[in-house]
């Protein structure tokens, strides 16, 4: 073990996690509501069998992958450039979209506050990026969810 420079504070916390260097070659893009974030862990790691995933979580997930327009360009191209680097330097070969109904993200997009109706939209966006993906990396596996809420049970449905 390294010893630590003694410039550091003084230790506030120590995780039970260990560190493990291991990269396991999956992103998840999601939603960064951080009200989902325990379910989409969950899922990515008992039902998807991704361990230590790299994470693309931001407003409105794989919405970011579809804002090539007049209105966002900037958020496609961060998003482009981001995932180009994480599939370089982590050797990504699987990619995993996550949306989940009642994004605030699309209903502020599209002006929508009913859920059903911002919901066909984010289906049409995952398809776009799964195909946008598709285009970049060749190689990757693509898989598309849609995370649905009933009162306070999380679900989880292919796309």
């Amino acid at each position: 073990m390294s010893q630590l420079p003694p410039s550091l504070p003084i230790t506030r916390f120590v995780s039970s996690e260990t560190w493990n260097p291991q990269r396991i070659g999956a992103l998840a893009i999601y939603c960064s509501d951080g009200r989902w974030g325990n379910a989409f862990d969950e899922f990515c790691h008992r039902s998807l069998s991704i361990p230590r995933y790299d994470r693309f979580a931001v407003p409105g997930g794989a919405a970011w992958l579809t804002q090539l327009d007049n209105a966002h360009p900037e958020l496609f191209n961060a998003a482009k450039d981001q995932l180009e680097f994480l599939v370089r330097v982590h050797g990504l070969e699987r990619i995993v979209l996550i949306t989940h109904y009642g994004c605030a993200h699309y209903a502020d997009r599209l002006g929508l506050e009913d859920a059903d109706e911002v919901l066909p939209h984010q289906m049409k966006d995952l398809c776009r990026a799964e195909a946008i993906l598709k285009e970049w990396f060749k190689d990757i596996d693509v898989e598309k969810y849609l995370a649905m809420r009933r009162d306070n049970v999380v679900s989880f449905h292919e796309a």
